[in-house]
């Protein structure tokens, strides 16, 4: 999946998976055909535009599900008895056509995958309570702590551990969302040290000491099931963006810089 200028390796993890983490507020879904799946991901990339964002998806659109002939000529490429015929020109025009076909039943396409996003959170829903199999298995592990908030929304993608174990790129935007933080940074500390960027603004010294002791947990859980076993992890909670003033809030090693 290409992910606005960075490729991420998501495996065979369904594209309603892959979104139903994400806090999207608006959003278009362009099909490119079930003949990409021979070459690509679910979910081929993720852009923006115009304060939209637009997924394509290698699924057939209401268009390719539909005769061919309700749309297009037959022998359109064919050269036929016309001596002047353009060839380079037909197929610029054919391709035109194909596109502005898409376009007008991306609405239905991206309506109908709603669908499909609803009934995946669903899922989701009722993975965070557990069935039996489910709670054998994972949430009656003793290293899980079923009441740590971050833990609860991780957790879901304990099934897809073998894509995701390690692949820094798109756990970094997963954490984003799961810990409703502005921005994600890893930084290396040397051979097999790494260490967690968790930028978050304007916590109060409550908020701040509550997410510190739930990341705690957290941390253990991740580092367990989704990083590697040889490379040694921590976190820290940062905000860069207030000037030091006296009289503002100041929490040493968050806001706050000696």
């Amino acid at each position: 999946m290409k992910y606005l200028n960075e490729y991420v390796n998501t495996g065979d993890i369904k594209a309603e998976t892959l979104i139903s983490l994400m806090d999207i507020k608006d959003m278009d879904v362009r099909m490119q055909g079930i003949f990409s799946r021979n070459y690509s991901e679910d979910l081929i990339s993720i852009t923006n535009e115009d304060d939209k964002t637009i997924f394509e998806l290698s699924r057939d659109s209401v268009f390719h599900l539909l005769p061919e002939g309700l749309f297009l000529k037959e022998n359109q490429l064919k050269k036929g008895r016309k001596s002047n015929f353009d060839f380079e020109k037909a197929h610029k025009e054919l391709s035109e056509q194909k596109e502005a076909i898409l376009l007008f039943f991306s609405s239905f396409d991206t309506e109908y995958f709603k669908l499909n996003l609803l009934l995946e959170k669903e899922v989701n829903g009722i993975t965070e309570k557990g069935n039996h199999i489910f709670r054998n298995n994972f949430v009656e592990e003793p290293s899980i702590d079923r009441e740590n908030e971050y833990i609860s929304k991780l957790k879901i993608l304990l099934p897809f551990i073998s894509y995701l174990r390690g692949n820094h790129i798109l756990l970094v935007d997963i954490l984003k969302n799961v810990l409703s933080a502005e921005k994600i940074e890893i930084r290396d500390r040397g051979a097999l040290r790494k260490r967690f960027i968790i930028h978050r603004e304007g916590l109060s010294k409550e908020e701040y000491q509550s997410m510190d002791e739930n990341l705690i947990t957290f941390f253990d859980f991740l580092h367990q099931w989704f990083l590697p076993v040889e490379v040694e992890y921590d976190y820290r909670i940062k905000d860069y963006t207030p000037p030091f003033i006296l009289g503002n809030t100041l929490l040493l090693d968050y806001n706050t810089h000696l």
